[in-house]
């Protein structure tokens, strides 16, 4: 008899353990929050790549020597300055004021035919190019809005603007149109771009955390907390737009707490 009633009492105290267990796991890893009007952007995110748009390279279409070299790596030209003299040819010419980024055969080399001898971008006139994924491509339109941040200049948004969007070799490229580029920004350089999608202001908003395969827990006064399917409009980085949401004033959402990093 003492072994059963032994039993009972560990088997209870076990109980009362794992209760309070969860209901200290509850407070210590979740929050209550309220949902909340606000602003809401959704944004599709990529990496850019800085673009010259006007761009020349010279190429022969047969094996050749180059004769004579009029200019040198790094030199700004104006349109109409001589650029290069093949054997039996006659000079290459800029077509545009720009400056030459490349040269890859010299006096008295041989040159294969079409390999690229000598490259001519315009550095003031620039653009970005965002290679996106099928999802987000399917979002983006010509004239929406893009906001242009380089890593080093992290205090400096861009604003600029989805000129086009395009296929090239199963990629999905959006060309963004940058006004007011620093003179240091040059080709090949890489800047993070945001496309917004979607702007709306004072609509109901709860935290991402709280929503769990479209269901959140309902903390009502005077109820027990309950699972609620809510209907998601706009999604940004926290927070969810709420469509048609069952809420009422004074309730409060279970949120998981976010992890402090060490």
């Amino acid at each position: 008899m003492k072994t059963y009633v032994a039993i009972a009492i560990s088997l209870v105290i076990l109980i009362g353990a794992i209760i309070t267990g969860g209901i200290y796991y509850q407070k210590s890893h979740y929050t209550l929050v309220s949902p909340k009007k606000g602003d809401i952007v959704e944004a599709i995110y990529g990496l850019g790549k800085v673009k010259s748009d006007s761009r020349f390279e010279v190429k022969v279409g047969i094996m050749t020597t180059v004769d004579k070299l009029f200019v040198s790596e790094g030199e700004a030209l104006k349109k109409g300055d001589p650029l290069i003299k093949f054997k039996d040819s006659g000079i290459f010419r800029a077509p545009f004021s720009g400056r030459v980024t490349r040269i890859n055969h010299y006096e008295k080399e041989t040159v294969l035919p079409q390999a690229p001898v000598l490259r001519l971008e315009n550095l003031e006139n620039l653009h970005i190019e965002v290679s996106l994924e099928q999802n987000g491509a399917l979002r983006v339109k010509e004239n929406d809005e893009a906001k242009v941040i380089f890593e080093s200049l992290r205090n400096q948004k861009y604003q600029g603007r989805v000129k086009s969007l395009f296929p090239r070799d199963d990629e999905f490229i959006a060309l963004i149109e940058v006004k007011d580029l620093p003179k240091n920004v040059l080709p090949g350089m890489t800047a993070d771009v945001a496309i917004i999608v979607d702007n709306k202001e004072q609509v109901l908003l709860i935290p991402l955390t709280a929503i769990d395969n479209g269901m959140v827990t309902l903390k009502r006064e005077g109820q027990r907390k309950s699972k609620v399917r809510v209907e998601i409009g706009t999604v940004d980085g926290q927070y969810a737009e709420v469509l048609g949401a069952p809420f009422q004033e004074g309730d409060k959402l279970l949120v998981r707490k976010e992890k402090k990093k060490k």
